[in-house]
């Protein structure tokens, strides 16, 4: 647990002083954001520490009050089987939730986690972290994945507050850079009491970059244990009915594609269409704000669209229902939150985005669980654990380049036999590393039964 210290760390001055250079280059930032793009409007007063009061603790209620980061979409969805496990250990504990993007929040919302409050997570400016942890006084704080913010922790060390880093991992291109900031790291995480890494690999990175290694526990990866959807079969009928897609149809869906990859996807469908003229294509971006763009580009390559955030707006203008595809339509573009994991359920073949390009990849194992061959290419380093896992159990299929995808997909689509060894390979290997969630949650029961 923290030592409470009145001591004023050199290292938080150096990172105080560089915020305060930064300021004015931020508020420009801001700005544009703000006025050219529209975006930041909501929840400014949130990111500025007015919380919620449904996420301020209550003068009159003794129950242990825990505040959880988790800054995007997947990190909300590692959060969400630890949010279990801790209820269970925890069940008079109220629990609120703050998230960096508004994608992050919408997929909070959409989950209807069991929590008392959802905002957004406050500038780390110490006026502002310390205002906000004056309104929720958190009897605990944990951040998922990798949130290592500086003067937030070093609030909650002063005030003897216990911290904790849940499903904690360091992607190779991290590492990199935070070791050439090791001193800032180093002070930074050993202000924090708990790390509950998802390797090996990742606790010794994080015990390399300064944290004390007693800290530092191996728990798995939450992500494993995912209330992953098992949709039944007229349900999964009812999504082809909405595309306007026979039942029999092949679909390949590209999943959380980024710039770069969108091309490829359509040149690759191209090829296989010529193969296998039923074949439709979901293409679901990983930011649905570029919907218009991928719009024109499916236009430009010759394919009439169904777009299903059109499709939602005229259904909620109390049309009879989203208009089904015409015959001609073979592209569908999903650009909503919240449906990808259903619509996983028609899938015949699966491409995870962020991995052609330098992104990163994503996380590849909603469509496993549910039993879907799925691709990904090379750049898989933000999921550097889940994808060496899935490649050797032999459950997922690795590609380098457009060449090797339309093969690829080419040899799936042809053989029934090739895709039911998939069908068993991944769900079986989602029960072979779950766990973690439950095992994170005792540890972080532990810490705050013992602060």
């Amino acid at each position: 647990m923290s030592n409470p210290t009145n001591a004023v760390d050199w290292k938080q001055l150096v990172y105080n002083l560089l915020l305060v250079l930064l300021l004015p280059v931020a508020i420009i930032y801001l700005l544009w954001r703000l006025i050219i793009r529209g975006k930041s409007r909501d929840g400014l007063a949130e990111r500025l520490g007015s919380v919620p009061l449904t996420a301020r603790k209550s003068k009159n209620n003794s129950d242990p009050v825990i505040w959880i980061q988790a800054v995007s979409v997947g990190e909300v969805a590692a959060a969400q089987p630890i949010l279990h496990h801790l209820h269970l250990a925890e069940p008079a504990a109220r629990v609120v939730l703050s998230t960096t993007t508004a994608t992050g929040r919408q997929m909070a919302e959409k989950l209807d986690l069991d929590v008392d409050s959802i905002f957004y997570f406050p500038f780390d400016f110490p006026v502002i972290t310390q205002r906000a942890l004056r309104a929720i006084c958190p009897d605990m704080v944990v951040m998922i994945e990798t949130e290592l913010w500086p003067n937030l922790l070093a609030s909650t060390h002063s005030r003897g507050i216990p911290t904790a880093v849940a499903n904690g991992r360091i992607s190779d291109a991290s590492y990199r850079k935070y070791r050439w900031a090791r001193p800032l790291f180093a002070w930074t995480l050993g202000n924090i009491d708990l790390i509950c890494a998802q390797s090996e690999q990742d606790a010794q990175r994080f015990v390399s970059l300064g944290a004390p290694q007693e800290r530092v526990v191996v728990c798995g990866n939450s992500k494993f244990d995912e209330n992953f959807p098992h949709l039944p079969a007229e349900e999964a009928a009812k999504w082809r009915q909405d595309f306007g897609f026979s039942q029999q149809a092949p679909v390949m869906i590209a999943a959380s594609t980024h710039p770069g990859e969108d091309e490829i996807i359509l040149e690759a469908f191209d090829r296989l269409h010529g193969q296998h003229p039923s074949l439709r294509l979901i293409l679901a971006p990983r930011h649905p704000h570029r919907g218009d763009d991928l719009e024109r580009l499916i236009t430009e390559y010759g394919y009439a669209t169904y777009r299903r955030s059109r499709a939602l707006d005229e259904l909620a203008a109390d049309n009879p229902g989203p208009p089904p595809s015409s015959p001609e339509v073979r592209v569908v573009l999903l650009d909503t939150i919240g449906e990808l994991s259903h619509v996983f359920s028609i899938a015949t073949i699966v491409f995870m985005g962020g991995s052609l390009v330098p992104q990163g990849g994503h996380n590849v194992l909603e469509p496993l669980a549910q039993g879907k061959p799925v691709i990904f290419g090379p750049h898989m380093h933000n999921f550097r654990d889940i994808s060496d896992i899935v490649l050797r159990e032999e459950a997922a299929i690795t590609i380098d380049d457009l060449d090797e995808l339309v093969d690829t997909a080419n040899v799936l689509l042809s053989s029934e036999t090739e895709r039911q060894l998939y069908q068993a390979k991944g769900p079986a290997v989602i029960d072979k590393y779950s766990g973690g969630s439950q095992r994170t949650a005792r540890y972080l029961a532990e810490l705050l039964d013992h602060q």
